[in-house]
Formats: C-alpha cells, structure tokens, sequence
C-alpha cells in the first residue's frame, strides 16, 4: 500500500463549528460528542483514487481503490466519521495512532444513500491522535461495490485538524 499525494487542512474550532449544520448531530452519540466539531474532506487538488463527488447534493470525497490510505490528525478523545451509506458501500479499515487496524462494514441494504454516523473510538487520551482510514478490497457479500463517500470527520475538541493523502 501507499500513501497517495500529501496535503495539509489546517481548521479552527470555531470555524469547523460555524459550518456544522445542526441536524448532523443527531447522528453523532450526544454523550461522547455533546459539541461535534465537523471537519470536510475537501482537498484543495485531485487525489488519484480519491474524487470530490456529491451525493444527495452534498460534497463528499469518494473512495473506490482498495488499500489507498487517507490521514486525519485531530486532537480530542473520541473521533468518528460521516458517511453515506447504501447498497454499493463497502468495508474500510481504520487505525488509530499507528494501532491495530479494525474493520468497519458501512453496507446499507437500501439503494438511496443515506447519511449515517460511525464511531471509531471514544476513549483516547486528551492528546493529538493520527487516524488512518483504508477501503479493503473484501466487501460485503450483499454489496454490489466497496467505495465510501465521506462527508465529515467528526470529533470532540479540536483546536487544529489536519488531513492527509
């Protein structure tokens, strides 16, 4: 595997917070992110294996090629993800902090996507933190692809956010 092209996103709370859309946090554990910082995946170039697409007319960044990688840098101690979920999602591995990876199955069996929200770890240190996120090249046997459309990265505190390629 490697790691395609490098770019930096830099954003401040309050500004990640002016452009959360309040009904996005119905969909994030209110305990654990009782004031969601929501930060886009909208790289500043094309990526190879990765595409600023839009589903139900919102921007998300699709992934279709197994094994490419994407970086989140966050600070917090819980983080989750926004995807659009349907009949064609696949399943993705995650790591935090260069740990275990673990797998998620972000299937739906309905055929409209539908915005779902998935927590990847809720009990992390108060420190900066790397998430690694992988489409796998497995996929449900009920899916007819393996992609993800990510529409946010969300998480607890953040000062400063950073995605890479």
């Amino acid at each position: 595997m490697r790691i395609v092209g490098i770019f930096l996103l830099l954003v401040m709370c309050l500004t990640a917070q002016a452009q959360t859309d309040q009904d996005l946090s119905t969909l994030v554990d209110g305990a654990t992110f009782p004031n969601p910082v929501f930060v886009s995946p909208d790289p500043p170039k094309p990526i190879k294996g990765w595409e600023m697409t839009s589903v139900s007319d919102e921007k998300v960044l699709k992934g279709e090629y197994p094994g490419e990688i994407i970086k989140f840098r966050f600070k917090g101690t819980a983080v989750g993800i926004l995807v659009y979920s349907d009949n064609h999602s696949g399943i993705i591995e995650y790591s935090l902090d260069g740990q275990p990876w673990f797998e998620l199955d972000v299937y739906s069996n309905k055929s409209d996507a539908q915005l779902k929200g998935f927590t990847l770890d809720k009990d992390l240190k108060n420190r900066k933190h790397t998430l690694q996120i992988r489409i796998m090249e497995r996929n449900n046997p009920e899916s007819l692809g393996n992609g993800i459309s990510l529409q946010s990265f969300y998480t607890n505190c953040s000062l400063k956010s950073r995605m890479e390629f």
